[in-house]
């Protein structure tokens, strides 16, 4: 039921609003925790099918309302609500006991998973999806305002004017293709293409992750939750809705899919081991499976149709967890630099960041790993060549988040601020971790409740036992290799010179040898040199005008004129 859980969101916001400077902050937070995961049941919960709302009708559109949550869609509205909580939880955690006046904060929070659902709840082809989309963008913005991060006002709102846009394109192209929206059939064109450039602005997909920048300087759990459960989980939702509806893709089109899907995770890959800050690094991981959705969707057959949610899912839920990581860290350390300094770590810091990686790169016995399996088994059957491209991105995005496990997971020196076992990450780590464990463990839970009402899903569940068998003992194998090297201890077999100056190889070097690649995973660099290349050719201009002014412009006229003479004379 879309319309309790969209009631609860908007009257815990109004709360959030109204009593920000009477109430402690914290309470506030975790109200709007509470709010969101008690609007996360109700979501879940089957409703009787009712007639839609029409608000507006518009050139054979309408802007409707629908009641009931489809079946395929109240799982994701689950899973973006209680992700949007964990978040919440985390975030309220990292506020001082005693702050007051920052209710606002929590209040545009809610509101922003409230559009997240509404955008969930509404027909694709209905034109209150670009009224969610626009919804999502200036409550996201609202959030970062009120969190102190966009600190000037003359600065660019960034991700508001890309959320703008984007549900800019998407009204173009459902009003473009308004014929063939009345039918519930699209056509491949120029209105398509608008609609899957909106879902990639909106998403932050590459080479479209514009809006990811506002989340490197954001708090970690805010940026989680706007960026990485809220706008995620509405375009691709979208996107994964509405391909469906399309004719069957011709080779240009799912060849041009795999192409961004397929380069776009190998680049992302490459930036995101060029940051040795863990939120910029957590952003380009965030990108990167975005581009795996995108490389799903370009995959024709019923187990590429499984993949794309079933990533979608695991990506809502596994980068929170990274994110109250990083909280952590940079609430000891004052920065989420993880090369420079000391201390910062912890056993909590580093297992919900080893947690997080593991459910990112989809590693057994976490849920990631299915559809991972099912996306690999349709690309050897239909698209063989992509697997190059996304088993390097895969080695590269691997190694960025494996690296700042040795600083997070590091024990404390002597000297430096005690960090205590956090109650508000314990509760985080519980809301995501728990989903992610028990549906890696029993895959039928997913396909029972969700995964067989996707559209051009399989009969069966495409799980035989010696692979459910092989995937369960691969993830006993991983947990057995962690707990062997926590408890390993180092052990020095060499006498070093103390003379001798001691070489390590950073993954940033790596990282700064693959910029080029890294920049296919976000246009905005190439946009500045063809800004700077048009101002150069401007000043070549410039100055070659210049010779036709003043003196020169009359120097120019008396040439002219004895060139005619003579040849008048002649």
């Amino acid at each position: 039921m879309i319309y309790p859980a969209l009631m609860v969101l908007l009257s815990a916001a109004a709360l959030c609003f109204g009593l920000g400077r009477l109430v402690a902050t914290r309470l506030l937070g975790l109200g709007a925790a509470l709010a969101a995961l008690l609007a996360a049941l109700l979501s879940g919960r089957e409703a009787p099918l009712q007639p839609a709302y029409v608000l507006l009708e518009l050139h054979q559109l309408s802007l409707h309302l629908t009641p009931q949550l489809a079946t395929s869609e109240r799982v994701l509205a689950l899973v973006t609500l209680g992700g949007g909580s964990a978040a919440l939880l985390a975030l309220a955690g990292a506020v001082a006991p005693t702050v007051r006046g920052f209710g606002a904060l929590f209040a545009w929070a809610l509101l922003s998973l409230a559009a997240a659902l509404f955008s969930l709840g509404t027909d694709p082809l209905s034109l209150a999806q670009p009224v969610a989309w626009a919804l999502l963008a200036i409550t996201g913005y609202g959030a970062l305002r009120s969190s102190g991060t966009l600190k000037t006002e003359t600065s660019a709102p960034l991700g508001l004017s890309v959320g703008l846009l984007a549900s800019l394109l998407l009204a173009g192209g459902l009003l473009a293709s308004s014929p063939q929206v009345v039918a519930e059939q699209l056509s491949l064109g120029p209105a398509a293409l608008l609609g899957f450039v909106a879902a990639l602005l909106l998403a932050g997909g590459p080479p479209l992750a514009l809006a990811r920048r506002e989340a490197e300087d954001a708090p970690a759990a805010l940026g989680a939750l706007i960026y990485g459960v809220a706008a995620p989980a509405a375009a691709l939702a979208w996107l994964l809705r509405s391909v469906p509806l399309l004719p069957e893709l011709p080779s240009a089109w799912s060849n041009g899919l795999g192409l961004v899907g397929s380069l776009g995770f190998l680049a992302c890959g490459a930036a995101a081991l060029g940051s040795p800050q863990l939120r910029v690094l957590l952003s380009w991981v965030g990108a990167g499976q975005v581009a795996l959705v995108v490389a799903a969707l370009s995959v024709p057959g019923p187990l590429a149709a499984l993949a794309g949610p079933g990533i979608l899912v695991g990506m809502l839920l596994a980068g929170v967890a990274a994110a109250v990581a990083v909280a952590r860290f940079e609430q000891t350390t004052g920065s989420d630099n993880y090369t420079t300094g000391t201390g910062g770590g912890h056993a909590l810091t580093g297992a919900l960041w080893a947690f997080g990686a593991l459910a990112l790169l989809g590693l057994p016995p976490l849920w990631g790993f299915w559809p991972r399996l099912w996306l690999l088994e349709a690309l050897l059957a239909a698209r063989p060549w992509m697997l190059a491209p996304l088993m390097a991105g895969f080695v590269l995005t691997s190694l960025a988040l494996l690296a700042p496990l040795g600083r997070l997971w590091a024990s404390q020196q002597e000297g430096s601020p005690a960090l205590t076992t956090s109650w508000a990450a314990l509760g985080a780590a519980l809301f995501v971790g728990l989903p992610l464990l028990g549906l890696g463990v029993r895959p039928t839970l997913v396909w029972d409740h969700w995964l067989q009402h996707v559209t051009a899903a399989p009969d069966v569940f495409p799980l035989a036992m010696n692979n459910y068998t092989a995937g369960l003992l691969a993830g006993v194998f991983l947990l057995l290799a962690g707990i062997t090297l926590i408890r390993a201890r180092p052990e020095r077999t060499v006498q070093l010179d103390p003379d001798e100056h001691l070489v390590t190889l950073s993954p940033a070097a790596l990282g700064a040898a693959l910029r080029p690649l890294a920049g296919l995973s976000d246009l905005r660099e190439l946009l500045n040199r063809l800004w700077h290349w048009l101002t150069q050719l401007s000043e070549w201009l410039r100055l070659l005008m210049s010779l036709m002014e003043q003196r020169y412009y009359l120097l120019g006229v008396l040439g002219a004129l004895i060139t005619i003479m003579l040849l008048m004379a002649q």
